[in-house]
């Protein structure tokens, strides 16, 4: 008898996700030592969490189940995003908000805009939703195409409260943001938004977080991680921000304990002491633009404008292929 009967009819359509291999394994591979290595390809915080984070984590009860009501938690988050903490719900990860929220909603289509996270549609798709591409513009905006997602969801054969959208901003991978009147656009049509902030700490002063729409917009969800800024990717914690009737079903729904106790404790430290986190932040702004500067003598290397911490480069005429550069 084959195992594989078991398992769902269309498992098999599903692509799987090919997550970011570890620097340890990687440099097995190539037969390096981890450092002489340098890991850009997951856009973390290489100067890693501050002692303060360590301590704390350190200081954890790791014997003890964490709280499920993240009580505690979500107040910080709060006073951090100027939000009510019956707003807040936290998680392993945006990857989790992402689930909880498609889960709950089940939606009959979840519209996104390539290049952008995968995430989005591979959990739409484990989760059997429709998945609609609207490709962006192109480079070097990389903007959304607002018209054509608006007719989208009025061709759609479903009322709009049964469609969620997913948009990135900053962008992964392009690095641009999402102007204000497009988010109050999309909220309009009367979908579910979800506006994922992972690289907001990374935006310039002025920039404007979607956050400040949430009092007029019950259908808009903003989503933000403490993987890029703080230097927490390993313990895997993120949070949501929407409106308390939608955040108090996706706590209805998780699983109990899906923040666990070193990144419950790791992510109160990094909201604490976050004047001394952003100042790695900056480091990395400014790193960020020494790289730009060197980059740009390879006159076959176009760079897209970011907000985030990476940037996308164009290659045109290369005098080698990247196999060349990687035998090199």
């Amino acid at each position: 008898m084959a195992a594989l009967q078991y398992l769902r009819p269309d498992i098999s359509t599903i692509e799987k996700y090919t997550p970011i291999r570890p620097l340890d394994v990687l440099a097995d591979e190539i037969g390096l030592k981890v450092e002489q290595l340098v890991k850009l390809d997951a856009n973390e915080n290489l100067y890693g969490p501050i002692p303060e984070i360590i301590e704390a984590i350190s200081k954890s009860h790791l014997h003890i189940y964490p709280d499920p009501s993240q009580t505690y938690l979500s107040q910080s988050l709060a006073k951090y995003t100027g939000c009510s903490s019956s707003q807040i719900i936290s998680g392993s990860g945006s990857d989790d908000i992402i689930d909880i929220l498609i889960r709950l909603m089940d939606p009959h289509t979840i519209i996104i805009s390539t290049p952008t996270f995968g995430m989005y549609s591979f959990l739409g798709k484990i989760n059997k939703a429709n998945i609609k591409d609207i490709p962006r513009l192109g480079a070097p905006s990389f903007d959304i195409n607002i018209e054509e997602i608006e007719k989208e969801i009025a061709s759609l054969p479903c009322p709009s409260n049964r469609v969620l959208l997913f948009f990135s901003s900053p962008n992964n991978p392009t690095g641009g943001v999402l102007p204000d009147d497009q988010i109050e656009r999309l909220c309009k049509t009367g979908a579910f938004v979800v506006v994922d902030e992972a690289y907001a700490e990374f935006c310039e002063p002025g920039w404007k977080s979607a956050l400040i729409h949430l009092e007029n917009y019950p259908n808009l969800m903003v989503m933000r991680t403490f993987s890029k800024w703080a230097g927490l990717a390993g313990l895997r914690i993120g949070y949501g921000v929407g409106d308390p009737s939608i955040v108090e079903w996706m706590m209805a729904i998780k699983q109990p304990y899906n923040v666990n106790a070193a990144a419950d404790a790791g992510a109160r430290a990094a909201l604490q002491y976050k004047d001394k986190v952003m100042h790695t932040v900056e480091l990395i702004r400014i790193e960020k633009k020494v790289m730009l500067d060197k980059l740009s003598q390879f006159t076959w290397l176009k760079p897209m404008p970011s907000s985030a911490n990476f940037i996308l480069f164009k290659v045109e005429g290369a005098p080698l292929t990247a196999a060349q550069i990687w035998f090199q």
